[in-house]
């Protein structure tokens, strides 16, 4: 088979990945699809949150939630997308108890549920880190589509690449809508609206 025929063998496999995972690659990039159909991802999972107390998939349904994958040492995306999650519902006025909103860390050697509670809650009251047994974490993240790649920094030091987008969720824990890094703060707000009802 030639260079062509791989090519072409690639991007047929790549097609069919995306569409088993019930996003295509489209929804996941441009927010002009959006919103989506409702789409269930993730599978059950028991890890622990920022206090130390044991958190289930559970804790996604009941209410709507935004759940977003990142970790403490970034240098850009998380601080920001964290600032801007805290800004987004405090213009809304959303009530701690009317949205979860969850940090899920993708560095979960470094991301102990101390370290994260002590990111977090100086940034904000509301939002819940999510952390645990590394391959328990990084299962988790798996089953909810999450890219992530350790990338070497040198002398011991590492940072992680990863997917910057925030999952919106509806009440049953589905995705129905995506948040792009960067996003216009009104259409971001307009999609947490989206969900609130």
């Amino acid at each position: 088979m030639g260079r062509r025929g791989l090519t072409v063998l690639l991007g047929l496999c790549v097609a069919l990945i995306a569409l088993g995972a019930g996003i295509t690659l489209r929804q996941l990039t441009d927010s002009r699809t959006l919103p989506v159909t409702a789409t269930a991802l993730g599978d059950p999972f028991t890890l622990t949150d920022h206090t130390g107390a044991t958190i289930t998939e559970a804790a996604f349904q009941g209410r709507p939630s935004l759940l977003f994958f990142g970790f403490t040492h970034c240098p850009e995306v998380c601080p920001t997308t964290v600032y801007d999650m805290e800004t987004w519902l405090s213009d809304l006025a959303v009530a701690p108890d009317d949205m979860g909103v969850f940090f899920v860390t993708i560095d979960p050697e470094r991301d102990t549920p101390a370290f994260l509670r002590d990111y977090l809650e100086p940034q904000s009251d509301r939002i819940l880190g999510i952390t645990g047994a590394p391959e328990d974490v990084w299962a988790m993240a798996k089953s909810w589509r999450v890219y992530f790649q350790k990338r070497a920094l040198g002398e011991g030091d590492y940072t992680m690449d990863h997917y910057a987008s925030v999952f919106v969720l509806n009440e049953d824990g589905a995705v129905v809508d995506l948040i792009p890094f960067q996003a216009d703060p009104e259409e971001a707000k307009a999609k947490i609206r989206g969900v609130l009802g």
